[in-house]
């Protein structure tokens, strides 16, 4: 089933972004986009759908917890951009410091 694909390049996805490998993350977000386009695509068969909606279920969850990973790592970006802003004493293009 083509959600199970999602499910499998979600954990992939999120194993990445716990690594923080920039070069992994590319790689599996570009692997959930090509699963989500077929998962789009597919046809769910006939007496599954129960099925088809604990795993829709399960999978939203892991894109909250992806979801979760990436502004943690934003804010954590954003925090060490501020930092070495600091340090030199100059400020950011636009934007104010925010820790």
């Amino acid at each position: 089933m083509p959600i199970e694909d999602v499910q499998a390049k979600l954990d992939l996805l999120v194993g990445a972004l716990d690594g923080q490998d920039a070069g992994a993350i590319i790689a599996a977000t570009e692997e959930l986009a090509t699963a989500v386009i077929l998962f789009r695509g597919a046809a769910i068969p006939a007496g599954s759908e129960a099925e088809a909606r604990t795993l829709i279920t399960r999978t939203l969850a892991q894109l909250e917890a992806a979801a979760m990973r990436i502004n943690l790592l934003k804010d954590w970006t954003r925090q060490r951009i501020d930092m070495n802003h600091a340090i030199r004493g100059t400020k950011p293009r636009g934007l104010a410091l925010t820790y």
